[in-house]
């Protein structure tokens, strides 16, 4: 406790050397501005301006000064005592539900010397050592980033999902998917159209645009001239094959299997209004020889 009053009152001391030389400034500046002929607005214009600068940096030093007087009270003898206790169980200070991050950052300040970092013999590893206030050491050994992988890694499903989504869809909408099934970037944020991008780009995921192959069931309907319900049957029945990476994402349809001959019978059948009979999926059809 008297090393803390020490250093309080230390703090305290500093600060008022800092006022008083604030003032002094204030009264230069103050000095220096009465001085100046008015008409010379240029100058005149500076002088203010320096003027209100350490108006405002005095006054700052006196907010800190009066807050740092508040801060410190007299403590009971049971305040005393946890101080003590919590100062001999490092772990339960640690973990102690007030303890926040600036009260643990002084902590590590207080009881470390130092923290030596090298790499073992083929660089896989950090190697840290950890110097104590005592002067107890302690080794650490830290897996290395390697060279072109960040620290904050955009999950595989997600670029999964962008490179089959990809075949379909805009970076707009599959920014959107991702959010919408409560996926993050490697750094924790939200996708936007421009976070898609630098994942594919950085990731060298496959460009399967440019084979214009694949058709969403939109496209699909429009391209059979059938409704989009009828799409949606028909892959639903097996008929049409289409793939879906995760639920609630669009349906990817290979633009070839518009072509299948039960793909056109379907769709004939829904145009001259008969209804064929229904397929179940999960039932293989045999030829009849």
């Amino acid at each position: 406790m008297q090393k803390f009053d020490q250093q309080h009152d230390e703090r305290r001391h500093q600060l008022q050397l800092s006022l008083e030389k604030a003032r002094y400034e204030v009264d230069r500046a103050r000095r220096q501005y009465d001085q100046v002929d008015p008409s010379n607005r240029l100058v005149a214009g500076e002088l203010e301006s320096r003027w209100n600068t350490m108006l405002e940096r005095a006054a700052e030093i006196e907010q800190q000064l009066e807050a740092l007087t508040h801060e410190r009270h007299a403590l009971s003898e049971s305040q005393r005592l946890e101080l003590l206790k919590l100062g001999q169980d490092l772990p339960l200070l640690w973990n102690h539900e007030c303890a926040s991050a600036e009260l643990k950052k002084r902590i590590l300040r207080t009881v470390l010397e130092e923290i030596v970092i090298g790499d073992d013999a083929d660089r896989t590893n950090h190697l840290l050592v950890l110097h104590w206030k005592g002067g107890v050491h302690t080794e650490l050994s830290v897996v290395r980033t390697r060279p072109g992988k960040k620290h904050c890694e955009t999950s595989v499903t997600a670029l999964e999902l962008i490179e089959e989504l990809w075949k379909v869809c805009s970076d707009q909408a599959i920014a959107a998917t991702l959010n919408r099934l409560g996926f993050k970037t490697g750094g924790g944020k939200t996708w936007r159209l421009h976070s898609v991008h630098n994942a594919r780009y950085i990731h060298r995921l496959n460009n399967y645009r440019k084979e214009n192959a694949w058709v969403t069931v939109e496209q699909a309907s429009k391209k059979l001239g059938v409704s989009h319900t009828v799409i949606r049957r028909l892959i639903r029945e097996g008929t049409l094959p289409a793939s879906q990476v995760v639920m609630s994402t669009p349906w990817i349809i290979d633009r070839k299997s518009l072509t299948l001959a039960a793909v056109q019978t379907a769709v004939e059948a829904v145009r001259s209004g008969r209804q064929l009979p229904k397929r179940d999926p999960k039932q293989p059809e045999f030829p009849f020889k």
